[in-house]
Order: structure tokens, then sequence, then C-alpha cells
């Protein structure tokens, strides 16, 4: 099963959340009355957590029944991932204000996040509860996905129901409560639901996708085959789409091109996996960067641009090995891949592994003639060893034809000082 449910988090914009706490007029007054309240949101939309939350603390301080204080440090504790101290502070903000459904469906946002799915069931139901008019459709989806994950099928197939009747013109409403109805294998509902979605949005792939399940199901492949197309249409990204539709074409005996549809698949998904390791790279997280790109290098052992940046961090890092492990992978994978072989052939020498350096440099040579950095890598590591000079002077005169630079004339002039110096 390739579906998933459609999940919605409500966001922790401070000013949102306190917009209902009574008249816009008051609030705006309150702000305007209470400078430090101003300071406070505007760090905390330019993402200056911590300085809000020091601002936010001062206040709460001064007045403890201070509602937007509260909040405030809880959602910079949210925006922090400081999960269980955010919830300690909605709850304290909940007794200033019991009976609140928007901190209530915060609240329940933030014990999920925390993987306290029970509780945040409980409180998204408060929230509902205490709604004194239709409650947002968020918390309807947010509450049906966490019981399906719970395992409570029927109690998210009724809650799903109960939001296609209060938001007919909710497409992710009908996609979720068709992928309920796919896993309870009614199929024909559950088609109806995914149409339903179509009908209303005709770009959302996921319900074209989900229509392809059912076909799938009913062993209907023909039709199947055609939702998966149109689906991976609209999000050629997606690894999911991809897989379905090559698994369908197996079944349907196109073997060759179902083979490569399969090989697309783990591209997309090594790609994702990429993506996710250069995001956690912005913050700076290596340890993250180093396990989202070893799973891309896992799904598709030929994705070389994955497998040239996790050797490179695992260099950055002082773990050679692992280095030199990691572009050993992508070798076996791809033989002819001169960058590896001149890649592998720096960590060597920095392992001191001098003569499998040197074969690896010259395996890249022989690979990419044209290449200069093995030539020049070659070069230098023979002028250091101070091993066949005569080679080093041939390979740093052609880097030179193809590009002469200053750094290879200097060391032309190395090499040359070495062979005129007396023995």
């Amino acid at each position: 099963m390739h579906l998933r449910l459609y999940w919605k988090l409500p966001f922790f914009y401070i000013f949102v959340i306190l917009f209902f706490f009574g008249s816009f007029y008051s609030f705006a007054q309150k702000k305007k009355n209470n400078p430090q309240l101003l300071r406070a949101e505007s760090e905390f939309q330019r993402g200056n957590w911590d300085s809000a939350f020091s601002i936010y603390k001062k206040l709460a301080t001064v007045d403890p029944n201070y509602l937007a204080a509260q909040l405030g440090m809880a959602s910079c504790l949210v925006e922090k991932r400081r999960y269980p101290s955010a919830i300690s502070t909605f709850l304290r903000a909940i007794e200033i204000s019991p009976d609140h459904p928007q901190i209530q469906a915060a609240l329940a946002s933030t014990y999920f996040k925390n993987k306290q799915s029970k509780e945040a069931v409980k409180w998204y139901q408060n929230a509902i509860d205490s709604s004194t008019s239709r409650a947002q459709l968020s918390w309807y989806l947010n509450l049906g996905t966490i019981e399906a994950d719970l395992g409570n099928t029927e109690r998210a197939r009724q809650i799903y129901n109960l939001t296609v009747q209060l938001y007919p013109q909710s497409v992710p409403s009908y996609y979720n409560l068709g992928i309920i109805l796919l896993r309870q294998n009614r199929l024909d509902e559950a088609d109806a639901c995914f149409y339903a979605a179509v009908e209303l949005n005709p770009d959302f792939d996921p319900a074209l996708f989900g229509r392809g399940e059912v076909a799938t199901k009913k062993h209907d492949f023909m039709l199947a085959e055609e939702f998966y197309r149109a689906s991976i249409q609209l999000n050629p990204r997606k690894s999911s789409y991809t897989y379905a539709y090559a698994q369908n074409l197996l079944r349907q005996g196109k073997s060759e091109e179902g083979k490569r549809q399969l090989k697309q698949a783990r591209r997309l998904k090594a790609e994702k996996h990429s993506r996710q390791a250069h995001e956690w790279a912005e913050r700076k997280n290596w340890q993250e960067v180093c396990r989202n790109l070893q799973l891309a290098v896992e799904v598709d052992p030929t994705f070389l641009n994955a497998i040239e940046e996790l050797a490179y961090v695992h260099a950055e890092l002082g773990n050679l090995n692992q280095a030199k492990s990691t572009l050993s992978i992508g070798l076996l994978n791809v033989p002819n891949w001169a960058p590896g072989y001149w890649e592998r052939g720096k960590v060597k020498q920095r392992t001191q592994e001098i003569e499998g350096a040197k074969l690896d440099f010259q395996k890249a040579i022989i690979l990419s003639p044209e290449a200069i950095p093995p030539k020049i890598s070659m070069a230098k590591l023979l002028l250091k060893t101070e091993t066949d000079l005569p080679t080093a002077l041939q390979l740093v005169q052609a880097a030179i034809e193809l590009d002469p630079l200053p750094e290879y004339q200097q060391i032309l002039k190395l090499i040359e000082e070495k062979l005129d110096s007396p023995k």
C-alpha cells in the first residue's frame, strides 16, 4: 500500500492564535499598549526564537496569567522542537483559558509531534467539542489520521464521514476517507471517494493514484496503468508512484519497461533522501546528513552524486575509512567512474596507502584522459615521494597544455628542479 493519509498540522504563528481571544480591535489595542509584546512577536516572525522567548518569559514573570506571553513561550518552544516544555506551557495557557479550542488544538498538535498520539486524540476531540461553531477542517483531518495510525480504522472512517458532510468541498476529506475505505477493502466506495476528490481538483495526484490502487486490487491492470501514468505526469518526483507503475507493468508481462521504471523509482527515492540531506546540511547536522546520504546510496548504489557527497562529508569529518568504503561502493556498481577513482586515490593518500593511491590516480587518468585533476594529483604524489619524476613531468606538462594555471607552472618548476638537482 503506497497511499498515505493527508495530514495538515496547524502553523504556530502567534498572531494567528491570538486573533481568537477577542475582537480584533481589542487585541490591537492591547498590542499597542504593550510594546514588549509587539517586539516579541516581531522577533518570532523573523525566526529569532530565543530572543522572542526571552521577551515572552519576562512578560509572563511579571504577570503569570498573561495568556499572550504563555502562548508566545509555548510557540517558541515548539519551533525549537522542545516539545515536552511546550506541552507544559500550553497546559498552563489552558489553565488560564480552559475551553479555548485554538489552544487545545495547538496542544494536540504538540502532543503528536512528541509522539504522544493518545493525548493528541484527546485534545483534538476537546478542541472540536469546545468549538461553538463548526470546528476547523484541519482538526478533523489530523484527528482521523492519528486514529488511523493507532489502528482505529473504523473510528477514522467515522471522522472522515463526518468531515465530508461538514466540508463537502474538501478534497483531503474525500481522499482520506477513500484511503480508509481502501484499507477496509471497500473498493467501490473508496473509488467513489477518490473520484469525488478528482472532480473537485483534477490535478490532485494522490487521488488519481488512489484510483490506480483500487484498480490494481480489482486486477484491472490496464485501467490501473492509466491512473498511475496520470499521477506520475502530475507529480514525476514521487517515487512510490513510479514504483507502483513498475510493478503494474511487470504484472502485465512488460518486463523491460517494468525494470526501467523500477530503476527510475529507486533513483527518485534516492534523490528524495539526498534533498533531505541537503536540508540537514543547512542546519549543520552532519549526523543526519550522513544518515540520509547513506539511505540514498543504499536505495540506489549507482547514484554517484550521493556517493560523492557522502564520501566528502566522511572525509571532512575525518572518517577516512568510511569515505574510502563509500567510494568503493560506487566503483563496484559503476566501474568506469573516473572521478570516483580520483577521489578514492586522494583518500588513500591521506591514509598513507601510497601505492593504492597511485593505482587509483592512474585508473582515473586512463578512464578520463582529458581530465586535469587526476594528472595533477598523480604528479604531486610522485613529486612528494620523489618516485618516477619523468612521469610526473609529463603529467604536469599535459595539464598545462589543457589549462596553464600558475599553480601548475609552480609544480612544473619544482619537478624540473628535482630532476636537475645532483643525485
